[in-house]
């Protein structure tokens, strides 16, 4: 089988799109060839029947989209397959190549937002597939669940050493769509209301956008006037090959997110053994009732959140921790997702 495969970035380095050569690399290991396209490329070992082709070589939209288009007519008509994967936009690009050459067009997507790009890309598509039903919300027979996608083998649970402060932690960019103000109030509780002098809140992420500048000064004015600034520290967003230090030496993973997919940072800390708490609505769907008590709070939700954050730190709950992991290993281990990837492939291809 012969893939292309359309992606973001491949840039081992970078902190959202880091765990892209991990997939790249692993479907490879299935496909006799696997040629790439990204908009950016960076710092990647690369299977050697991979064959990238980044964008980023040409300086400007129009010599991009030129290039695009060369690479397109030279690579579609030699391949099975065409893999979508992230943006809505790469298969609205791709199909004008889709229809010409009568190629089948897989799309990976997993965000609760639907908008027009989006409904237009799940028209044009062959297939969908997505890490849950949360992750996808237009009704359709082309959509397939097919889990998340997560290194298991990389991220494992580590001991953890006796440290001075127990340690929650947050990862994600600096934007109001992750809520941080209900951590912080959750933190005033802990820290102002409750005497916890022993813990410290760690929160990895940086904004995106001059817009979301704006809302990290808001957060930093917030910690200021609960007067936690020695009880919240914030980290630059972290390469995603380094990320696992910090999944593997907090004590709590806590996402105030409310996107309505399943978040992989949270994935991500449930492999590595963490407790976690969350008020995303896809883990109160995969969640049992001792879980959804124990883990799941409501969103805005501080008091309940300080809650909850405080039984971990008081309990070292391990059966919790083992029915978390256990989540990921059974749904969302990336071997298992890329053997359900190709075959996926395979139904698309007959």
């Amino acid at each position: 089988m012969k893939v292309l495969m359309i992606t973001p970035r491949v840039d081992e380095e970078h902190d959202v799109f880091g765990f892209i050569v991990t997939w790249v690399n692993k479907l490879a290991e299935k496909v006799e060839k696997l040629y790439v396209i990204s908009l950016y490329k960076g710092k990647a070992n690369l299977k050697r029947n991979i064959e990238l082709y980044s964008l980023d070589e040409k300086s400007n939209k129009i010599s991009k989209l030129f290039y695009f288009n060369i690479l397109m007519n030279k690579i579609v008509k030699n391949v099975d397959v065409i893999f979508c994967h992230m943006f809505p936009e790469f298969v609205i690009i791709a199909a004008p190549f889709v229809k010409l050459f009568k190629k089948p067009l897989v799309m990976w997507y997993t965000h609760g937002h639907v908008s027009l790009k989006l409904k237009l890309a799940h028209f044009l598509a062959t297939i969908v597939i997505t890490a849950s039903k949360e992750s996808f919300r237009i009704e359709s027979n082309k959509v397939m669940i097919i889990g998340h996608g997560i290194d298991i083998n990389k991220f494992r649970p580590k001991l953890n050493l006796n440290k001075r402060k127990k340690i929650i932690l947050s990862i994600g960019r600096l934007s109001p769509i992750k809520d941080y103000e209900t951590l912080i109030k959750a933190a005033d509780i802990l820290v102002n209301k409750k005497n916890m002098n022993n813990i410290e809140f760690t929160i990895i992420g940086s904004p995106a956008a001059k817009s979301e500048e704006k809302y990290y000064n808001k957060v930093l004015l917030a910690v200021k006037n609960f007067k936690l600034e020695n009880y919240i520290k914030f980290i630059e967003s972290v390469p995603h090959s380094r990320i696992i230090h910090y999944y593997q030496t907090c004590d709590i993973f806590v996402s105030t997110s409310n996107t309505g997919s399943l978040d992989k940072a949270v994935l991500e800390a449930m492999a590595c053994g963490r407790p976690i708490v969350t008020c995303n609505e896809a883990y109160y769907a995969i969640f049992d009732e001792e879980l959804r008590e124990k883990c799941w709070f409501k969103p805005k939700n501080y008091k309940e959140l300080a809650s909850k954050i405080e039984y971990f730190l008081q309990n070292n709950d391990n059966k919790i921790k083992k029915k978390l992991r256990g989540i990921v290993i059974r749904e969302h281990s990336l071997d298992k997702v890329i053997n359900k990837l190709i075959k996926v492939f395979n139904i698309v291809i007959k």
